[in-house]
């Protein structure tokens, strides 16, 4: 059931099919009759009111719900804003419904301003609603949760028990898609009790079908009866209801009730014998020809690969591969690309089930081809700390590489200097010596061919040498190619060490991060882990950017991973970090390493004060509390209208004259408040790359106060929108950027 859950958003988020989108001919006479009211009308708001008229039309198209709803609001006036919401509102409709999500959320953010004027609590949940729905099609978990929230607490307030478990089901719906599989079965059985104590029958069988899928998806074969059947009782909970013809989402859940069971039966066959596959053979005859009539493309994939897996439990090899070829044509001519790699996944398995390794072997080569051109962050932390020694390495052959570029540079320059200076002498020597013979050509005729040979020699000289300066140019522009492939695989490293998006949304779910390194690589980082009840996260910076910085970077998150499994507290994290930093770089260390001797330019690096500022907090949600700890860095806590800055110690992470103890306060926190976290690049940027108006950490927590109501993928937005537009071109950046926002 590997895209259920993407199919399940698809299915929610599915237009409204059963809405006219061809208009009425019956419309026609009843608009031009309204049209030729309206140019006998004077009165702005009588013609708002006539154009708002046509919108109302039965069987009126999307588009021409959106034409006469813009003419109304050019005449309405502000005043009315119950005209203006009504506008404003089937525009917004009409935009989902043509699947123009972007053009939708313009017309439905001022809905939620409108309905709080009119104090109309049934329409503003209905505008919540819009905006939940508006963010499944782009993909914004955050935005999600957030505005079906404030649905749900909407319908809870007016005790609708119907739209509480609408909501429920919806918030588990995308649970699912995130794959948090324990949390969205929670949702989907508080659903499942509103719908049971209205009787609503197809709500209950939607829930089912949920609940089947949340456990299906955990792959635990001891639940595998468990999972069947919920799945069981929603395919025949869906059977059983009475579904409306136009109701166009529960006649496809239904018929994704008959796949998800197919599926499920056939998957368990494997240990629950031939029953279980013919009872997979019979919901995928109930489903028959369903998705292909109404080119549901993802599901018809499904159903096919249900078949052949069906076919190949009954070895019925030469068929399933028939259906299966038939397919890969159909990947060929580029009908569906998403599917290329999960369809040569289940075809090495139809391979290998056949007997048939060889061309197993080459179905999974094109399913790893095709995953190598994904992204893929697991993989890269995975292979992370193999690769640590090799990136050092690296890291000393980019230095060796740019000296020896500037020696052959230098080199080069002076050489060709001696050249010309040389071809200069002989110039004027020839022609001295053309002189001299004009008026003893006779005498000096053997002189001047004695001459001309020495010329065609040092000629062939200069040509020689020109050879090798362009040779070396040519191997000077290799150096540089391979030096800029160093750097870009030392960036692939350090960002495989930094924590996916998936464990810091898993431990924080309400966040954003803005990561903008100066160059290639980042002295800036972060870190987040979790240990019981503590929820960590760390944001540093290192002494400087670029490979320097990434050097630092790459030593502090190493350092992180040991440090942190040892003790949990801010303080204690931050002196050991900075133990080991003052150790790993030798800065207490007065005898000099073999490296040193043999390079005495490294040396001030082993003995520099290198080293990091950071920011620690330990969040405890159970308890609500927030330890923090500092090293020349702040926190900042926004709570309401109030902005609470919490300092760090005055002293960096490494060598310092002062190395104290670092201290660590701890405070009660509440629901909703915001915590923010960042290295000093924002604030340090100046204005379109100038040298006097820097952004200044005033500033910067006055754009915090004022967006820190906003759902956390909007901040990030704001923040990074405000900072390119302080910034200007890209090349004006003086130092990496992280900022870290957090929601309890």
């Amino acid at each position: 059931m590997k895209y259920f859950f993407a199919l399940l958003i698809a299915v929610f988020t599915l237009p409204q099919f059963a809405c006219s989108q061809e208009e009425s001919a019956a419309n026609m006479p009843e608009i031009d009759s309204i049209l030729n009211l309206i140019a006998r009308q004077t009165n702005d708001e009588e013609i708002a009111k006539l154009y708002n008229d046509i919108v109302h039309l039965p069987g009126a198209s999307f588009n021409t719900m959106i034409k006469y709803a813009l003419l109304s609001l050019e005449h309405c006036p502000s005043k009315n804003i119950e005209l203006l919401a009504d506008n404003y509102n089937r525009i917004s409709y009409s935009y989902i419904n043509l699947g123009n999500p972007e053009k939708s959320l313009e017309y439905t953010r001022p809905l939620i301003k409108f309905y709080t004027i009119l104090k109309n609590n049934d329409r503003m949940a209905i505008a919540y609603d819009r905006m939940a729905n508006i963010f499944s099609y782009l993909n914004q978990p955050d935005s999600i949760f957030h505005y079906y929230n404030k649905a749900l607490q909407v319908y809870e307030n007016n005790n609708d028990t119907l739209d509480v478990a609408e909501c429920y089901y919806c918030i588990g719906v995308t649970n699912l898609g995130l794959s948090f599989n324990k949390t969205a079965e929670e949702y989907f059985r508080k659903a499942l009790a509103m719908d049971s104590a209205i009787g609503n029958e197809i709500g209950i069988a939607r829930d089912y079908m949920g609940i089947g899928s949340s456990i299906y998806n955990s792959e635990d074969i001891k639940e595998s009866e468990q999972a069947l059947l919920y799945l069981k009782k929603a395919a025949d909970g869906f059977e059983k209801a009475t579904i409306d013809e136009n109701d166009i989402q529960n006649i496809i859940n239904k018929y994704m009730s008959f796949q998800s069971l197919s599926e499920a039966y056939i998957k368990y066959a494997e240990v629950g014998g031939k029953a279980y596959a013919d009872s997979c053979r019979i919901y995928l005859d109930k489903i028959g020809s369903f998705f292909e009539d109404i080119e549901f493309e993802g599901m018809v994939w499904k159903k096919q690969y249900a078949q052949v897996k069906y076919l190949a439990f009954n070895q019925k090899y030469d068929e399933a591969l028939r259906i299966m070829l038939d397919l890969e044509t159909r990947l060929d001519n580029g009908e569906l690309d998403r599917e290329i790699s999960y369809f040569f996944d289940e075809l090495y398995h139809l391979y290998i089930k056949k007997g048939d390794y060889q061309n197993a072997c080459i179905a999974q080569r094109k399913h790893y081809e095709k995953r190598l051109t994904e992204v893929n962050d697991d993989a890269l932390a995975s292979a992370a700390n193999a690769k640590t020694e090799q990136a050092l390495m690296y890291e000393r052959k980019i230095t060796t590489a740019e000296k020896q570029k500037m020696r052959i540079v230098i080199f080069s320059l002076i050489g060709g200097l001696f050249l010309i200076s040389l071809l200069v002498f002989y110039i004027f020597r020839v022609l001295s010596i053309k002189k001299k013979a004009n008026a003893e050509l006779l005498e000096k005729n053997a002189i001047l061919i004695e001459q001309k040979e020495e010329i065609s020699a040092q000629r062939d000289e200069i040509e020689e040498q020109r050879d090798e300066i362009e040779a070396q140019r040519d191997h000077i522009e290799e150096q540089s190619k391979e030096i800029q492939s160093s750097i870009n695989y030392a960036r692939r490293i350090q960002r495989s060490m930094l924590p996916p998006n998936e464990t810091i949304t898993s431990i924080f779910p309400e966040h954003f991060l803005l990561y903008k390194p100066r160059d290639i690589v980042s002295g800036d980082y972060y870190w987040v882990g979790q240990f019981g009840d503590n929820k960590i996260c760390i944001v540093a910076d290192c002494t400087g950017h670029g490979v320097p910085g990434g050097f630092l970077s790459v030593l502090g998150m190493s350092n992180l991973n040991y440090i942190v499994g040892q003790d949990v507290s801010p303080d204690a994290i931050l002196n050991r970090l900075r133990e080991a930093i003052i150790s790993n770089l030798r800065q207490s260390d007065n005898s000099p390493s073999a490296l040193q001797e043999e390079e005495d330019s490294a040396s001030d690096f082993f003995r520099s004060s290198d080293g990091m500022d950071a920011v620690v907090y330990i969040v405890n949600e159970r308890q609500m509390t927030l330890t923090f700890a500092g090293a020349n860095n702040s926190l900042v806590l926004i709570r309401g209208d109030e902005v609470q800055v919490l300092k760090g110690d005055r002293m960096p992470v490494g060598i310092y004259a002062r190395l104290n103890p670092f201290q660590s306060t701890t405070i009660d926190i509440q629901k909703g408040d915001c915590i923010y976290t960042f290295s000093d690049g924002f604030q340090d940027q100046f204005e379109d790359g100038g040298v006097n108006n820097k952004f200044t950490a005033r500033r910067l927590r006055q754009l915090l106060l004022e967006i820190h109501q906003q759902p956390m993928a909007e901040q990030k937005e704001i923040m990074n929108r405000t900072f390119e537009q302080w910034r200007g071109p890209a090349e004006n950046q003086t130092d990496d950027v992280v900022v870290m926002g957090v929601r309890i």
